[in-house]
C-alpha cells in the first residue's frame, strides 16, 4: 500500500494568547502560544484539536490536518511547551502543557460555537489530554487516541536509560538528554525519515526534567482512565517499538467512557499520521465523529 505523506505547509499559522495567575492573584499576559490551522471555523461541521508527542511539533500534523480540512473539519494544532516553534519557553511543571491544552480548546471552541469539539492526540500528547480530561479541565465531544505514550517501551527505553535520566534529572535537571531512537522507529516510510531527519524544529535532545515531568505525569494514569467519560477511539499500531501496549490495553480496559472502540494497524509504525494506513485512519475518524453526532458529515 502506498499514499502520499504530503508534508509541504498548507496550514494558516496562529498566536493563542495565555493568561496566567501570578503571585498577587490578577492575571498576566505569557508568551502566546505558536499554533496552525487547517480550514475556515465558519462552516465548518465539527473542530478536531490536535495535540503532538515528544520530539514532534505541530507540524508533523500536516498531511492529516489537510485531510480533515477537505470533510470540512476545522483543525487547530499547537506547539507544546519545550517543542517545536518553543523549544525555548521554559517547562515549570507538566502542568504547563496541560494549561496549554486548556487554552487552545477554549480557543477553537469559541471559534466554531456549538459545533463538536473532538481531541485527538498522538503518543504524549495522549497523556496531556488523559490528564485534563480526567480533570475535569476541558469537555471534548469525543476523544481520539493514538498509539498513547502512558509509557515508554522496555526495549527501546532501556532500564539503564530510564536510571540514568531519572539520575540526571533530579541531579542537573537543566542538562541535556537525548532519547534513544530516532526516525526509524517513528515512521516506515522511507520520504518521511528523511523529512524528519531534516525537520529543524524536531527535538530529540532536551533538558532532562522535560522527561521527569512526563514520568510524573503518566504516573498513576491508567487509574486516571475512571474519570475519561467522553467517547474515545483508540487506534494503535501493531509495529510499535515506542510505547508499552501492553499498559495501553489495560488503560483501554479501564476506560469509564461507555462508548469506547480501538482498532489495531498490524503493520504501521509508531506516528499513524506519517504511515501509509493514514487515508484508513482519517476515514476511521470522520466515521466516529458522524456516529456519534449527526450532524457531522463529510464532503
Amino acid at each position: 500500500m502506498s499514499i502520499e505523506i504530503n508534508l509541504t505547509p498548507t496550514a494558516s499559522l496562529l498566536e493563542i494568547e495565555r493568561l496566567f495567575d501570578n503571585s498577587d492573584a490578577s492575571l498576566t499576559k505569557r508568551a502566546p502560544i505558536k499554533a496552525r490551522t487547517w480550514g475556515p471555523a465558519s462552516g465548518c461541521y465539527a473542530g478536531a484539536l490536535l495535540v503532538h508527542g515528544l520530539g514532534a511539533h505541530s507540524g508533523w500534523f500536516e498531511a492529516m490536518g489537510r485531510r480533515l480540512k477537505v470533510n470540512r473539519i476545522f483543525v487547530l494544532a499547537y506547539d507544546q511547551i519545550g517543542f517545536g516553534k518553543r523549544q525555548s519557553t521554559d517547562l515549570s511543571s507538566y502542568d504547563d502543557w496541560i494549561e496549554d491544552l486548556v487554552a487552545a480548546f477554549e480557543y477553537q471552541q469559541s471559534a466554531i460555537g456549538d459545533k463538536p469539539l473532538y481531541v485527538m492526540a498522538n503518543s504524549m500528547g495522549a497523556a496531556v489530554a488523559l490528564k485534563a480530561i480526567s480533570r475535569k479541565r476541558i469537555k471534548p465531544a469525543g476523544l481520539a487516541l493514538f498509539s498513547p505514550g502512558l509509557e515508554g517501551n522496555h526495549e527501546t527505553f532501556k532500564l539503564t536509560y530510564r536510571l540514568r535520566a531519572l539520575f540526571q534529572a533530579l541531579t542537573a535537571p537543566e542538562s541535556l538528554l537525548t532519547l534513544p531512537y530516532g526516525p526509524d522507529l517513528v515512521t516506515r516510510d522511507e520520504f518521511v525519515r528523511k523529512w524528519i531527519a531534516n525537520d529543524p524544529d524536531m527535538r530529540l535532545t532536551m533538558p532532562a526534567k522535560i522527561l521527569l515531568e512526563i514520568l510524573k505525569m503518566t504516573r498513576g494514569i491508567v487509574g486516571d482512565a475512571r474519570n475519561v467519560h467522553c467517547p474515545t477511539i483508540m487506534l494503535n499500531a501493531g509495529i510499535d517499538k515506542l510505547v508499552d501496549t501492553s499498559l495501553n490495553q489495560r488503560f483501554f480496559e479501564k476506560l469509564g467512557a461507555v462508548k469506547k472502540s480501538q482498532h489495531t494497524y498490524a503493520q504501521a509504525f509508531h506516528d499513524l499520521m506519517f504511515d501509509p494506513v493514514l487515508d484508513e485512519v482519517v476515514s476511521a475518524l470522520l466515521t466516529w465523529m458522524k456516529e456519534l453526532n449527526s450532524t457531522v458529515g463529510t464532503s
